[in-house]
């Protein structure tokens, strides 16, 4: 096990965090044109071309590359508890004697002051290759564990890039990366015909992106070009608040989701992308952050009336996750089906009180009752007059998911890698406070096959993944007995853990303040800024 705790001094602007966001990658050049004066830096922030003021597009291209060298292995458990997460290290050494721990995260630094504590320690196991290898390994430790495949860049990618503008009146080419470093951090640069694959079309599309602050260009694991955000930690809000929910939302709203994103990217700083050259990516793997071009006054107003303010739990900032709809009722914070103890909150009924019906949606009698219903809740959207961000939601308080047997049977040995033969019943094992799924069984003519974790189910279920874990399996069955079809019908999208964002918004159009939203999905809020604490004092 590693020892001690690292301290993490934090990058910053005009004594704002800075964040660096992948936003894309495996591109063969870029074209992008920047309204306002920017300066070209190279790698280590040296300015090769300076004071551009430029209507022409410009591109960056690669002259040579050589690729880097990544590592894969599977995590089984994190906690930010450290006697716990070696509890389990004893456990996972039952299974292989070379699971080890690793401390992530440390001691939070932006400018002089301490200003979080987020040391997570992870169970780790293996050295592998490529990411089949990993995932080829998963089983060994199931059902003890839960793993996921993570990956390590252990050496960058390296290569030659150059920039020129239309004319080829200015140029460079610089080692490794490319900077482009507007004047005023708002300066938009936009991005022409960034190529992604669209998993539904199967098939690539062609997007501009707008973007705002610092973009640098560098080799991707591919050898190609990737881009990277680098934005001041309030710029970085705006952008997220935007991208996780949309435009014209009530400023209390607005500002409840500024503290709790904000807390979300102090909370996880260093405990994901390890060796990679950015923090988060934009794809909601920690928070959204989409390329395209916006204005919202209330964003506006509320990042600045809510600037550097998170919530804190003793020493450190909450890791405060959300989610689009709950379906009425939220989830505890668990790892593994554990109480998460680093979360500090349960799940709770998302209304003005509780409904004793519904007191225990852990019991199958009282969930089927749930699910068949539309109860009061915050994000019980009918009948109510809602903006147009809202509507997605709409469809997943309640929703049906439909497949024949053969359809669903196919799925499950795609996902799972297990063949159950005909498969007979899902049968719910465990149910956390929301009614979400955290273990079930699946009944089949070889055998039968146990799935645990809310996500998992989900995946294993669905071409995809289902909207929830909150559901009921419903058969239609044939003259023997056996199954022509399983329906799913379900409450709410998402994890459950943490804030609601329909109920929110809702709680904020019915005039609730934002600290009363808060204080409704995470008990015992304590919001201060982190431009002005001090944990060493």
């Amino acid at each position: 096990m590693e020892n001690g705790t690292q301290k993490i001094v934090l990058k910053h602007r005009n004594g704002q965090p800075l964040f660096r966001v992948n936003i894309f990658d495996n591109q063969e050049y870029v074209d992008f044109k920047i309204s306002g004066k920017f300066n070209v830096e190279d790698e280590e922030g040296n300015v090769v071309i300076k004071n551009v003021k430029s209507s022409l597009k410009w591109r960056i291209k690669i002259k040579e590359s050589k690729s880097g060298k990544y590592r894969y292995f599977l995590v089984l458990y994190e906690s930010f508890n450290k006697e716990q997460a070696e509890q389990k290290l004893a456990q996972a050494r039952k299974i292989d004697e070379n699971a080890k721990i690793r401390v992530l995260g440390g001691d939070i630094y932006l400018d002089d002051r301490k200003v979080n504590n987020n040391t997570k320690y992870m169970i780790t196991v293996g050295n592998f290759t490529t990411e089949l290898e990993a995932r080829r390994n998963i089983k060994s430790f199931q059902p003890e564990f839960l793993p996921r495949v993570e990956r390590e860049c252990v050496k960058l990618p390296e290569g030659q890039l150059e920039v020129f503008d239309a004319e080829y009146e200015k140029s460079a080419e610089l080692a490794n990366a490319v900077r482009i470093v507007p004047e005023d951090v708002q300066t938009k640069i936009k991005l022409f015909s960034i190529r992604s694959f669209n998993d539904l079309l199967q098939k690539d599309t062609y997007k501009d992106l707008v973007y705002n602050g610092t973009i640098e260009f560098r080799l991707d694991e591919h050898g190609n070009l990737m881009g990277i955000s680098e934005i001041p930690l309030e710029s970085y809000m705006k952008r997220v608040i935007f991208s996780e929910i949309g435009t014209d939302l009530p400023l209390e709203f607005s500002k409840s989701l500024a503290i709790v994103c904000r807390s979300e990217a102090m909370a996880r700083i260093q405990h994901r992308n390890l060796g990679e050259p950015f923090d988060y990516t934009y794809t909601g793997e920690t928070l959204r952050y989409y390329g395209e071009d916006f204005e919202d006054e209330n964003i506006e107003k509320a990042v600045a009336l809510t600037e550097g303010q998170v919530i804190y739990a003793e020493s450190f900032v909450r890791d405060t996750p959300f989610h689009l709809i709950c379906g009425g009722h939220t989830e505890d914070a668990t790892i593994d089906g554990e109480r998460y103890e680093g979360a500090y909150f349960t799940g709770r009924y998302d209304w003005k009180e509780s409904v004793k019906e519904y007191a225990d949606l852990s019991d199958e009698t009282v969930v089927r009752k749930w699910i068949l219903s539309r109860p009061d809740a915050w994000c019980n959207l009918k009948g109510r007059k809602i903006p147009d961000s809202l509507e997605i939601a709409k469809s997943y308080f309640r929703w049906e998911v439909d497949y024949s047997r053969q359809e669903l049977e196919e799925v499950i040995r795609k996902k799972t890698g297990e063949d159950i033969g005909i498969l007979f019943e899902i049968i719910p094992l465990v149910r956390g406070s929301s009614g979400r799924l955290l273990e079930i069984e699946l009944i089949g003519s070889l055998r039968n096959y146990r799935i645990r974790g809310e996500l998992a189910i989900r995946e294993a279920l669905a071409y995809e993944r289902l909207p929830s874990s909150c559901f009921l399996v419903e058969r239609e069955l044939d003259e023997t007995g056996t199954p022509i079809s399983f329906t799913f019908v379900g409450a709410g999208q998402g994890h459950g853990v943490g804030m609601c964002k329909t109920g929110a918004a809702v709680m904020a159009m019915e005039n609730y303040t934002f600290q009363q939203i808060l204080e409704h999905y995470f008990e015992d809020c304590q919001i201060q800024s982190i431009y002005e604490v001090n944990l060493e004092k």
